[in-house]
């Protein structure tokens, strides 16, 4: 049976323009480029006014 570790990744959304803080393609790339699959995404403290952020979700075989 294979086993796997996974990585969870937050993305902070800005305040005032609601845009993510980072690039999240980059930053999925990048644990790509290390090995790591990304297999979805969280949003972070829902609010009336929308999300805080999101979790990006990593996986990579044992």
């Amino acid at each position: 049976m294979k086993k796997y570790e996974y990585e969870v990744v937050s993305i902070k959304y800005s305040i005032w323009t609601g845009r993510a803080k980072e690039d999240y393609l980059q930053v999925i790339n990048e644990y790509g480029q290390n090995g790591w699959r990304f297999v979805g995404f969280a949003p972070i403290n829902m609010k009336p006014k929308g999300t805080k952020g999101i979790e990006l979700v990593f996986e990579k075989e044992l």
